[in-house]
């Protein structure tokens, strides 16, 4: 059995460890209060609202910690994703200076450094890859180098 952080059995392990406590604290309470002479529907009824209260703050706990880790992930996403948009404006400042060099081998280095790059944000997001648009000024020059 796997019990990494997001595995099944972690989850099962952690529900019925959160049904016992409860199940635990609910008897607990009901002996407490009949120890003290408390009538069969008085210990009902605060033994159950006693329960509740427990299952309240546990259910609060847990989801609260559910919101945090969904709030950090959320977070780091939007930092790659600020990350990918300056290294994606910096790479076509590269490109495009590469259009207007006459020394093949250096621009042919470059050109696969970009490409690696590329490949590099790709798999980091998927589906938010858009190939640069080369300015009409250099467009011509790119292609002929291509070509050659």
């Amino acid at each position: 059995m796997e019990f990494s952080r997001d595995s099944k059995a972690r989850l099962v392990l952690l529900c019925l460890f959160v049904v016992l406590l409860v199940w635990i604290v609910g008897f607990g309470f009901d002996r407490l209060l009949a120890r003290d002479g408390v009538t069969r529907t008085d210990i009902l009824l605060t033994s159950n609202a006693l329960t509740g209260i427990v299952a309240g703050f546990l259910f609060y706990s847990l989801t609260n910690i559910e919101r945090v880790r969904r709030n950090a992930l959320r977070e780091r996403l939007r930092t790659i994703a600020e990350m990918n948009h300056h290294i994606r404006n910096s790479l076509q400042v590269i490109t495009y200076a590469t259009a207007t060099q006459k020394n093949t081998e250096s621009m042919e280095l470059i050109r696969s450094s970009v490409e690696r790059i590329e490949w590099a944000l790709r798999e980091v997001l998927p589906g938010h890859v858009e190939p640069p648009a080369a300015p009409p000024e250099h467009a011509e020059e790119r292609d002929a180098l291509r070509a050659s």
